[in-house]
């Protein structure tokens, strides 16, 4: 077979930035495992069990469908780019080309319709997935909407290459391969699309046949499914653990129920199996399935009509020995994938739960406003405004307050947090727009959390008017100044200033023997935080904080937030108006003076020259 790599036709150059792959590889396996798993139970075939297979294996560069036309596409893109990235990028494809032997990650479903629609030109779940961009055939509770996620395997492939094959529902098969790299220019000095194809004539498929690369494997007879070959496959030392975590974590309900059974090389993920998983995987769970599993094995679920537009389903329980309950809920698709972890339901009441959306109306709703990574629900796409999605979102939240409220003791004097301001549109900041709408060129999600941390009480008798400081735990490891005025003397003592003291163990603070004080480090919680792209290229942002309570000797901390997770925004400079003596270390900006109600605004330069969301934390001094 032969790899074709057609021309762009005086068309878009490509680059290897591709905003498709780019979205994953911040946690290219957590991503490939959730996208996977989602893909093959929206296909599923029937009620019974859906069974998903991660297999590695090694080949030979002569193995490999048309190994000699990759190594010249990957030779002319490294001609034909300058940037580092791309430099690097097809170096380190070439040397893995050329080793011994090539990792592969076999990905095999069973109990699936299949890709149908391989003969197809287009709107087929067979060219949705090889050739289109943008388009998903999907609808109703399915879990994917933006054709986005199969991208994910290019994420893990050290070539950026993909095999797929098929046995479908109607007893077609094919396969084709897809290398999404950059454009280059071919023998006929025109420039490429960066997209091959490896199969039939015309960049099509080849049809009637199954492809078979790993050679411990061929798919049984007459069981429909696909297969999905990853080239160079990127494999870690613990590439295991964090697809089963991954799976754990996102798809503990459709394991649980039956519905999911997925094989990670000799590791079985499945309901016989969950008690023992959660617990030998627990330091890799990222995001609780442990505690969820928890809840569904220990208490019994509540049945809401939510609305009239279908039932949610809701385990929830208080563990008040268990500090370790992380205070959040699971909203879970009826595919059995979680969508996100609800938090923000009770600052103090120690509690997990888990909410099954089950009827068809509120998932064909929920599905409109996922964002492409299927992580979070954003109200701005809702086709009826965003305070229609609001509200809904509002109260389905309110079933679970409403629940936790029920079940808490009589004489507990915690209250359920009513706060709905995540769902609340931001006030416009007048000082900042001069009355005007700013228009962000990015999307970002702001996430702060107050943390106070509080200096133990000197014990009585402490001797600080006689040169001993009294000690203050500082938890955030912060040096903090000491602050005259605030002298003690012994009990009876004089406290050393101008006046005597009366026996209560106070002056006025005004002798020689000054008590230090350290000084509290607190969260600062932003009345409006705003982060815009100014230029991509050079990995400039403006970053604009209010800050809702005075502090100095601070600091702001940036993430750039992935799909999963966030990672630490590599700072090379800041500059701030009105601030002065910045200094940066990592992701923070050290030396920020905070007033209340007055924006800090910083210009940030950061070593990442592509867009991406940013999350801000501010931390200070409080004055």
């Amino acid at each position: 077979m032969r790899w074709s790599f057609p021309s762009n036709n005086n068309g878009d150059v490509n680059g290897i930035s591709n905003s498709g792959v780019e979205t994953f590889q911040g946690t290219p396996l957590k991503s490939l495992a959730r996208e996977i798993c989602q893909n093959s139970l929206d296909a599923a075939l029937d009620e019974n069990t859906v069974t998903v297979d991660f297999i590695s294996f090694e080949l030979s560069k002569d193995e490999i469908p048309g190994a000699e036309d990759l190594c010249d596409a990957f030779n002319r893109s490294l001609e034909f780019w300058e940037p580092k990235k791309a430099q690097d990028f097809f170096k380190a494809a070439l040397e893995v080309m050329n080793a011994e032997k090539i990792p592969f990650l076999r990905i095999s479903d069973y109990n699936t319709t299949g890709l149908c629609g391989s003969d197809g030109e287009y709107n087929t779940p067979w060219c949705n997935l090889t050739k289109s961009s943008g388009a998903s055939d999907k609808a109703g509770t399915s879990g994917g909407s933006f054709g986005i996620g199969k991208y994910a395997p290019f994420a893990c492939s050290s070539f950026r290459t993909v095999f797929y094959s098929t046995l479908d529902k109607d007893g077609k098969s094919a396969y084709q391969g897809i290398s999404r790299i950059t454009s280059f220019r071919n023998d006929n000095n025109e420039i490429t699309s960066g997209v091959g194809y490896c199969g039939g004539d015309n960049n099509s498929p080849v049809f009637n046949q199954q492809l078979v690369l790993d050679p411990a494997y061929s798919r049984p007879e007459g069981k429909t499914g696909t297969d999905v070959y990853i080239a160079g496959f990127r494999k870690s030392a613990d590439w295991k653990s964090d697809i089963v975590a991954s799976i754990l974590d996102g798809f503990l309900y459709a394991i649980y129920t039956g519905k999911l059974v997925v094989h990670v090389d000799d590791i079985t993920i499945s309901k016989e199996h969950l008690t023992d998983l959660c617990d030998d995987y627990k330091e890799y769970l990222t995001e609780n399935a442990n505690n969820y599993y928890e809840i569904l094995t220990t208490t019994q679920s509540v049945d809401v009509d939510f609305k009239n537009m279908g039932l949610v389903r809701l385990w929830i329980a208080i563990r008040p020995d268990r500090p370790d309950m992380h205070r959040k809920v699971a909203m879970i698709r009826k595919t059995g994938m979680k969508i996100m972890d609800k938090g923000g339901i009770s600052g103090n009441i120690p509690f997990a739960g888990v909410m099954l959306i089950e009827g068809e109306k509120i998932n064909d709703f929920l599905r409109s406003l996922e964002n492409p990574q299927h992580t979070k629900w954003e109200p701005d796409r809702c086709a009826k405004g965003r305070q229609y999605a609001q509200n809904i979102i509002r109260d389905l939240i309110g079933v679970i307050k409403d629940e936790l409220e029920k079940l808490k003791p009589e004489d507990d004097g915690d209250e359920v947090d009513p706060s709905v301001g995540e769902y609340l549109p931001d006030e416009s900041d007048a000082e900042e727009t001069g009355g005007k709408q700013e228009e962000e060129t990015i999307s970002n999600t702001i996430k702060s959390v107050e943390v106070t941390i509080s200096k133990p009480k000197a014990p009585s008798g402490t001797r600080a008017a006689e040169g001993k400081d009294a000690e203050a735990d500082d938890d955030a490891g912060e040096e903090t100044e000491s602050d005259e005025g605030t002298g003690s003397g012994h009990n009876g003592g004089s406290g050393g200033g101008n006046h005597s003291g009366d026996g209560d163990g106070r002056g006025d603070g005004k002798g020689p023997h000054k008590e230090s004080k350290k000084k509290t480090l607190v969260g600062i919680v932003p009345l409006k935080a705003r982060v815009v792209c100014l230029n991509k290229d050079r990995g400039e942002y403006s970053v604009t904080f209010v800050p809702s309570i005075s502090a100095d000797n601070g600091h702001i901390e940036l993430f750039m937030s992935a799909e999963t997770q966030n990672y630490t925004a590599p700072i090379v400079q800041a500059v701030g108006i009105g601030q002065s003596g910045l200094e940066t270390e990592n992701n923070k900006i050290k030396n920020v003076v905070f007033t209340e109600k007055k924006p800090v605004r910083l210009k940030v330069t950061i070593a990442y020259h592509d867009y991406c969301s940013m999350e801000v934390k501010a931390y200070g001094n409080k004055v």
